[in-house]
Order: structure tokens, then sequence, then C-alpha cells
């Protein structure tokens, strides 16, 4: 579940260069801090709620890459 966390935050890191791809600004903080936009109002084991994503339609949750 790490490695796909942090191919997640890879993933929108370089959706965001993407002409006309603007993410919304919490989507970006959430990728600021290696996280991922999740469709529930809870995350996942062993990660944390860190907010919102997608215009507080989904939540951003953030966990420990590398760990």
């Amino acid at each position: 579940m790490k490695l796909f966390s942090c191919l997640m935050a890879l993933l929108l890191f370089l959706l965001q260069a993407v002409p006309g791809l603007g993410l919304a600004k919490d989507t970006l903080r959430c990728v600021g801090y290696h996280g991922f936009c999740f469709h529930s109002k809870s995350c996942p084991e062993p990660f944390a709620a860190f907010g919102t994503c997608s215009r507080r339609q989904k939540t951003c949750c953030i966990g420990m890459c590398g760990n």
C-alpha cells in the first residue's frame, strides 16, 4: 500500500505538468505532502486524513513512503 501511495503522488505530480489539467489547490497541497485523494471520508490503514482533495469532494490521505 505504501508503494501505491507513492505512485499515486508521482502520477498527480506529473499531471500538473500537462497543460489544461490544472488541479485544485487542495489537491496540490495534498500531493505536496506525498498524499493521495481517496473517495471515502476515512482513509485506509495505515494512512491518516490530512484535509480534502478535488475541491472538498474527496479526502487527502497521507502515509509514510519508504519506511
